[in-house]
């Protein structure tokens, strides 16, 4: 037999044997997904894109195996850009919620997200769903649970394709506090997210109704730093037991909205003394604080009690992105209140924030007179190391 020939079939079973091990691979971690599933109670069954989710999931792994068995590293970026701020939206997802904050959802796959990456120099990211996540069915606590757990899985499998790049926020299934809880503890321990994401309201309830208590506590006591990500949402009120929106202007909540949604839940999480009671839980906060720093004086200087020791914990635990053109004036508003620069992070909202949008976002934050060149290259990169750590 001549040598090519044996070199072609040897070839040709190392690849069979590569494609059955990969099969493998994939089958089990679907067979996994509803195992782990089914032993914290959750039917994934109840959702009937469960099939398309797992596909999904599956091509996801085989990226993840074909990296890993040819041993390729992604390159760093020559910006070394830390993005704290940035989305996934899986075809499944978009199909699900075709509009967000009253704008279009926008497209998305993986492979157009690494791009946007390198042409922004931006070398790792973290990941979470938009609003609504979960919460897509008001009321319907099997589907909110179960949707929870499978954004998870999706979030999760895209961060293992490419460890070098991504971590994520993992979503709960509030209002069903004991749900989130375990949903919680799943995300972090097993499927290492590095923080969790709550929205502004739930179901039109602030972050610091009493109803969610049981969960901050749960999660403060998880022990060491935990992370919240406080992501806006549609402003919603309860007329006769239905959710009816409260946006009071004819532009979309998403738009406008969005900023006073952060800075309500803020206070609502501040005047519950939330923020204060649970000290193990630091907060990463969008949008440089939307409305939040123009109201925070007015509203807590009512609350002498309060004061000095909320603005302790706005300046220690927590933490700023700039998701959107936010240097071009609004940051001011963040440093008026003594936000340490240490306490500042770069967020791009890609793809819900179009690519087109964000050299302008970047170059406000390098050409900014506010900074120094060291602290605009933590702002980039090395304070959302100190808060996230290594990958």
């Amino acid at each position: 037999m001549k040598l090519t020939t044996l070199l072609s079939i040897l070839a040709a079973v190392a690849y069979s044997s590569a494609s059955i091990v990969a099969r493998q691979d994939i089958d089990s971690v679907a067979e996994a997904i509803l195992a782990n599933a089914a032993s914290d109670n959750i039917d994934l069954t109840v959702l009937d894109f469960l099939d398309t989710v797992l596909e999904e999931i599956s091509n996801a792994t085989t990226l993840a195996i074909e990296r890993r068995s040819s041993g390729r590293r992604a390159t760093p970026s020559p910006n070394n850009i830390f993005d704290v701020h940035t989305h996934v939206v899986p075809s499944w997802y978009k199909l699900l919620v075709p509009t967000t904050g009253g704008n279009p959802t926008p497209d998305w796959t993986f492979n157009s997200h690494l791009s946007f990456m390198e042409t922004q120099g931006i070398d790792r990211a973290v990941f979470a769903f938009s609003a609504p996540g979960p919460n897509v069915y008001v009321g319907k606590k099997l589907l909110t649970v179960a949707l929870a757990r499978l954004i998870n899985e999706q979030t999760a499998a895209y961060c293992k394709a490419n460890p070098t790049k991504f971590k994520f926020y993992a979503h709960v299934p509030l209002p069903y506090t004991a749900e989130a809880i375990v949903e919680a503890k799943y995300a972090l321990t097993r499927l290492g997210a590095s923080g969790i994401v709550l929205q502004s309201n739930v179901e039109g309830s602030y972050l610091g109704d009493a109803t969610f208590t049981p969960f901050f506590d749960a999660l403060n006591k998880f022990g060491g730093r935990q992370i919240l990500y406080i992501h806006p949402a549609d402003p919603v009120v309860k007329v006769k037991s239905q959710l009816v929106t409260a946006n009071p202007t004819q532009y979309p909540a998403g738009s406008i909205e969005f900023y006073f949604e952060t800075a309500r839940t803020l206070m609502d999480l501040t005047l519950t003394q939330t923020i204060h009671n649970f000290t193990n839980i630091h907060y990463v906060i969008p949008h440089a604080g939307g409305a939040f720093p123009a109201t925070v004086d007015r509203i807590l200087k009512s609350r002498p009690q309060l004061y000095d020791s909320s603005f302790e914990v706005f300046n220690s635990r927590f933490w700023w992105d700039s998701a959107g053109p936010t240097y071009f004036h609004q940051i001011s508003g963040l440093l008026g209140i003594n936000v340490p620069r240490s306490q500042l992070l770069y967020g791009t909202d890609f793809p819900y924030a179009p690519a087109v949008v964000q050299p302008g976002s970047l170059a406000a934050v390098k050409s900014s007179n506010l900074f120094t060149a060291d602290e605009k290259n933590a702002i980039f990169t090395t304070n959302a190391e100190a808060l996230f750590g290594g990958f």
